[in-house]
């Protein structure tokens, strides 16, 4: 009997010391599953579980080549899963901290997320910080340190090209766009003569939109027949044969009332779907600088000419404000638009409006304002 209550007594010792040891692991936790909780901020403010994105472009302390940058991140992670990170937020702050652009949610990329600035946002030569953060609904995760970049000077700006906005400003001895024959300067692109052109090839068709730009020595009575200063179509063969036609045409000396303006639209039937507007008569000094643009869409045709100030690029004076309608809906597919056109069917004297002097081209779907002025060198 002595020998039973030796053993239990010896059981329960071990089971104390067992119990009190240092090594005794409370039960984990589980791990939650929702990547975000808004129910309590963190002390950064975030309510998603994730982490803050990294910062590619532009790089820190860099200068950027115009004053519309992409800004380029790499995706944020989640600290739990499944993760969801559907948005992010990008923020621009000036050098006395104020915000001059925000984003509002933009669509994730699959591991990079991009965006640019709008145009008119930032100014040329000024010091500018970003900084982004993921966001899902209300729900917003940690933003991103700060990285600071610099704009350049605004004359030397180059262009870009986005799904609805084409900016070519041509005073940088190049184009983005295919430049046949052009001679370039620090005023913009000069047409040699009949035969050269610029061609854009846009991300996607516009049926309606802008182009425009600045000319200089635009000559009125120059030589030629239809001359064009201005043409869309539908692919890079004969603009005058395409049935998906736009063309703002300039009568040259060897043409029936030298110096009328016209355009021409066709909405994808040379039969039935053919629209002009003019002939217009405008009185134009060759020695200033013009403002050119026209619109489509909506069923409406627009053209404005106007004198601008070279400095400023104010407009002054209004030669010619036309407009017209026409039917259907312009799609071209793919949508290919130039300054000039390429020689056709009528030859050399109707392709492009010679000698003169094109810069600042902008095209976009009517919704972007165009980019500031900066004046020639």
């Amino acid at each position: 009997m002595q020998k039973k209550w030796l053993l239990f007594g010896f059981a329960v010792f071990a089971a104390v010391a067992i119990a009190c040891g240092d090594d005794a692991k409370t039960p984990a936790s589980p791990t939650p599953a929702a990547s975000s909780d808004t129910s309590a901020a963190a002390a950064d403010g975030s309510t998603l579980k994730i982490s803050a994105p990294t910062l590619s472009a532009p790089a820190n302390n860099s200068t950027t080549d115009n004053l519309t940058p992409n800004l380029v991140i790499q995706n944020a992670t989640a600290k739990y899963v499944p993760a969801t990170i559907p948005t992010y937020q990008f923020q621009v702050v000036d050098s006395a901290n104020a915000t001059v652009y925000d984003s509002g949610a933009i669509g994730a990329g699959a591991s990079l997320t991009g965006h640019r600035v709008p145009a008119e946002k930032l100014k040329a030569e000024q010091t500018y910080r970003w900084r982004a953060r993921g966001t899902n609904g209300s729900a917003v995760g940690p933003w991103s340190a700060y990285f600071t970049f610099v704009t350049p000077k605004g004359a030397s700006e180059v262009g870009y090209q986005t799904a609805t906005t084409l900016w070519d400003p041509l005073n940088n001895s190049k184009s983005i766009g295919n430049a046949v024959s052009m001679e370039f300067s620090s005023k913009g692109a000069r047409t040699i003569g009949f035969t050269s052109y610029i061609q854009y090839r846009l991300l996607q068709t516009l049926s309606s939109g802008e182009m425009s730009f600045y000319v200089d020595n635009f000559n009125p009575l120059a030589a030629g027949t239809k001359t064009k200063f201005a043409s869309m179509s539908s692919d890079a063969a004969d603009v005058t044969t395409d049935p998906w036609r736009f063309t703002l045409e300039k009568r040259g000396v060897s043409y029936p009332s030298p110096g009328q303006v016209r355009w021409r639209i066709i909405t994808g039937h040379a039969e039935d779907a053919v629209f002009d507007g003019g002939p217009f008569q405008p009185v134009l000094d060759k020695s200033k600088t013009h403002f050119i643009r026209f619109t489509w869409g909506g069923g409406r045709v627009t053209l404005l000419i106007a004198e601008a100030d070279v400095t400023t690029g104010a407009l002054g004076t209004v030669r010619l404000n036309g407009s017209a309608g026409y039917g259907g809906t312009y799609r071209p597919s793919p949508h290919v638009a130039y300054i000039g056109a390429e020689v056709g069917r009528g030859g050399a004297e109707d392709a492009s409006v010679p000698n003169m002097t094109v810069r600042y081209v902008w095209i976009s779907d009517g919704k972007t304002p165009r980019p500031p002025y900066v004046p020639p060198s």
